[in-house]
């Protein structure tokens, strides 16, 4: 049975929205029937529940506020908005807040059933999705659940940097099986999509018609996560050049700044100081120039300390053998991956590995 709360500040329309479905025969318990947006906010931070069938207007806190917040705090439900014919583009506007459907006051009951026959059907879904997930076991599905935050986040320059989410994020899902893949990726998408319509709803439309061009698929991704790890690349550089977040390279000149975030973002490719130059629309030889005086350090010992010092990081946190972190730091060559590795560290990628795995010094 999935719960419902049905909001609105007039008694008898409340009452009404109640009574005009036998919601437990359709699979829904009315857990709360509340007059105000805040008094909901207040029910949610107590209680769980899947779908709000609520007053776009409302003295207090709106209809619209509380879809914004649920939206942020609550992502698995479902908010249904009901308006008046003056609000009718503005709730119409609503659905890019992540407003699941509106309805138009006075209620038509029998596409108000309709609507909850397919929410049903919807939440159903998750629901076997949700079994899916915990098949693979309770430890696994948590790790999936921080990881696909985890992945959303860097993306949008939040939390942990892009290359160690994409560099924790191939080999999960290569190892996967075929349907958890495929709602794990899905499950990212949609995640993604939501927080880019709070950044920018063009560039959120952009994705979207994008996304419609690409099958990421269980079937379709290959072994390694590539083809999806290059798309969440080209949205993070997307962000940046449009500036909708921030760069973390502080006090230095704005381009060197979303250079360096480029690096940070490709770093598992092999990329050359071309690449990089091109991006900030910045000649070669200037862009050396420019980087070594803003850096402080020669673009090719930058890119190598950020790799070593990201291979490092991967074999201290991970459960990686150290025959694993070359590619995913941009060293396709196995052996040279080790040869700059015991250069530049002292030691191999294995002793390293066992040193701090046993709290060697």
């Amino acid at each position: 049975m999935y719960k419902l709360i049905i909001a609105d500040d007039e008694a008898l329309i409340r009452a009404g929205l109640f009574y005009c479905n036998d919601w437990n025969a359709m699979g829904f318990e009315v857990s709360a029937m509340l007059e105000d947006g805040n008094d909901v906010l207040e029910y949610l931070e107590k209680g769980r529940a899947d779908v709000l069938l609520t007053d776009i207007r409302m003295y207090k806190v709106s209809g619209l506020e509380v879809a914004n917040i649920i939206k942020e705090k609550y992502p698995w439900m479902k908010v249904v908005l009901l308006s008046g014919y003056k609000e009718f583009e503005y709730a119409r506007e609503a659905m890019h807040c992540g407003v699941y459907e509106y309805l138009l006051k006075p209620v038509d009951y029998e596409q108000l059933t309709k609507l909850f026959e397919k929410i049903k059907e919807e939440l159903d879904a998750v629901q076997h999705e949700e079994q899916l997930l915990h098949s693979i076991g309770e430890e696994e599905y948590g790790q999936i659940l921080e990881l696909t935050r985890l992945v959303a986040g860097a993306v949008f320059g939040e939390g942990e940097e892009t290359w160690l989410a994409y560099a924790k994020f191939k080999p999960m899902i290569q190892n996967m099986p075929n349907k958890v893949r495929g709602i794990v990726i899905k499950r990212l998408l949609d995640l993604l999509q939501s927080k880019l319509y709070l950044k920018d709803e063009t560039l959120a439309a952009e994705f979207e018609q994008q996304l419609k061009q690409l099958e990421f698929t269980a079937e379709a991704e290959d072994s390694s996560g590539t083809q999806l790890t290059d798309f969440l690349s080209r949205l993070n550089d997307e962000l940046v050049t449009r500036r909708l977040i921030g760069t973390r390279s502080k006090g230095v000149d704005e381009s060197i700044s979303v250079a360096c975030s480029w690096i940070r973002n490709h770093l598992g490719e092999d990329f050359t100081l071309q690449d990089v130059a091109d991006f900030v629309h910045i000649s070669p030889r200037h862009f050396r120039r420019r980087f070594e005086s803003e850096m402080e350090e020669a673009f090719s010992d930058y890119v190598l300390r950020l790799r070593m010092e990201a291979a490092m990081k991967l074999l201290e946190e991970g459960n990686l053998v150290p025959e694993d972190i070359g590619p995913m730091v941009g060293y396709q060559s196995e052996k040279y991956f080790h040869r700059l590795f015991k250069k530049y560290v002292g030691c191999t990628a294995r002793e390293y590995q066992h040193k701090k795995r046993e709290g060697i010094k």
